[in-house]
């Protein structure tokens, strides 16, 4: 059963049921950060002599700040598509990796109901802002983004707006994408000329606006503000979901001309302070638009901090993006997966709140599902890998709804799964060895066990000490991939 094939009358009934009190649904917007660590963050233990993040702290002093947050995966696509399905990617096609390539085409399955189009239920408007990554058309490769409407894509899965950058902030189609097209373009066809920061490739070259790469932050902010000002301006008794997906801090490291020089860790701390800057013009935007008390503000990440050159400077004065866990962004270690997760709700959420409980970003979907409609669909319907929290933010906690369990994989489709304090990293790639020996960094072939309530950092492998706990594990995982929802499979069985 899918909420697309509801009958018609049966979705009338529940409209006309709770159309009373759409004035009082928050309006939700959702700032996912580009490789933005758990250690990258005033309020997560970043060091002011290091950086500064003001405006993300101020979420933090007014709401509830997690210390367990976690993506599905420890890169990109995966994680972006489980936010928008509740599901995890590899139960799809993306069984590995990044999408490739990066124009297309859509990975979102069209069966699945989006939580956009969740949202359009209860009279939403909707909006994606910022890094997309997920594909647009059902051709096996974009080759030519100017060549025809680039559809089925974001509007086809319920966003009424999109603009975006289409994949990495400094891949070949240097160009924006606004709703099926190329924003601003002036003809078709392509003409190279320059090399991208992604192996030496010419840029593509589209007869339009081409991006600046140290103004694509701004240049998102500037989208995703008049968006919310039109959105109230035109339909001021319309709630409205805004996903603004910044480009920061991914490589190229690419801080504006205003920011430059302002950390103490150089480019790599001066992008981060792009990037909350462009979070304070957000609550800016809501504040001027007399919107921001009845809003709900959660900023997190795609994935952990990169390991790439302008990070390890930074390191060498003293920062560390993930703080003080192992691993990175592509690992399977908790460097990977752990993420800055705060939520802002005035009306609801008790200020400098603090929660330890486990949460992944593929839970903000069936969460937003009990905050507009007060229930949580089945996860045959919708959503199946996704944990509502909403208790934890009104401070009302039930053990029933906590998550036992919890999938995580790597760039190379290893799985490993949660249980409590335990972490059980299966060790079967599914994406094959590469020839060049240095793209194989982090690989692992090997299972391994570790208990991160007493060793956070994963620096003891107690896969020898404690096999049934790995025989246990082992099964729970096998269950959740057979069972086709880690829902269905609480409490050990099918429920």
């Amino acid at each position: 059963m899918n909420i697309k094939t509801l009958p018609i009358f049966l979705a009338f009934i529940v409209m006309l049921a709770l159309s009373v009190a759409a004035k009082e649904r928050p309006n939700i917007v959702v700032i996912l950060a580009d490789d933005y660590g758990v250690g990258s963050a005033n309020c997560y233990g970043a060091d002011i002599k290091h950086i500064r993040t003001p405006h993300i702290d101020r979420l933090a002093k007014e709401g509830m700040r997690f210390t367990d947050a976690n993506t599905p995966a420890s890169v990109c696509s995966p994680t972006r598509y489980a936010f928008l399905t509740g599901r995890y990617a590899w139960r799809g096609k993306l069984q590995y990796g990044v999408l490739t390539p990066p124009e297309g085409p859509l990975l979102i399955e069209p069966e699945l109901t989006t939580l956009p189009e969740y949202f359009k239920q209860f009279d939403y408007q909707t909006a994606h802002i910022g890094k997309w990554h997920l594909g647009y058309t059902n051709m096996e490769e974009v080759k030519d983004l100017s060549a025809q409407p680039l559809e089925p894509g974001p509007r086809s899965l319920g966003f009424d707006y999109h603009f975006a950058v289409p994949n990495q902030i400094d891949w070949r189609p240097k160009v924006y994408i606004e709703n099926e097209s190329i924003w601003g373009l002036r003809s078709k066809g392509q003409s190279p000329y320059g090399k991208s920061f992604y192996g030496g490739s010419s840029y593509h070259g589209y007869d339009a606006p081409q991006r600046v790469t140290t103004e694509v932050t701004q240049d998102l902010s500037d989208a995703a503000r008049n968006w919310i000002f039109k959105a109230v301006r035109q339909n001021p008794d319309k709630p409205f979901f805004l996903y603004f997906a910044p480009v920061a801090v991914h490589h190229p490291i690419s801080p504006s001309e205003k920011w430059r020089g302002s950390s103490g860790v150089g480019p790599y701390g001066d992008f981060i302070h792009d990037l909350d800057h462009s979070v304070g013009e957000i609550m800016d935007a809501l504040a001027y638009s007399g919107v921001l008390e009845n809003t709900v503000v959660v900023f997190t990440s795609d994935n952990g901090g990169d390991y790439c050159p302008e990070e390890q400077r930074a390191r060498t004065l003293g920062f560390k993006n993930n703080g003080d866990i192992r691993g990175d962004k592509q690992t399977i270690y908790e460097g990977g997966f752990k993420v800055p997760f705060i939520v802002r709700w005035p009306k609801m959420i008790q200020e400098r709140s603090v929660s330890d409980r486990m949460v992944n970003v593929v839970d903000l979907y069936a969460t937003f599902q009990e905050l507009v409609s007060g229930s949580v669909l089945g996860p045959k319907v919708a959503a199946a890998d996704s944990f509502s929290f909403y208790d934890t933010l009104r401070g009302t906690e039930s053990q029933e709804a906590v998550r036992e369990t919890m999938v995580v994989n790597d760039v190379f489709g290893v799985a490993a799964i949660r249980m409590g304090d335990w972490k059980y990293i299966e060790g079967k790639p599914k994406k094959p060895a590469h020839q060049n020996k240095a793209k194989n960094r982090g690989r692992k072939t090997a299972p391994e066990l570790y208990n991160l309530s007493q060793d956070p950092a994963e620096s003891e492998d107690l896969i020898a000490q404690f096999p049934e706990i790995v025989k246990n594990m082992q099964a729970r995982l096998d269950l959740i991939r057979s069972q086709g929802s880690e829902r269905i499979t609480k409490n050990g069985g099918v429920k």
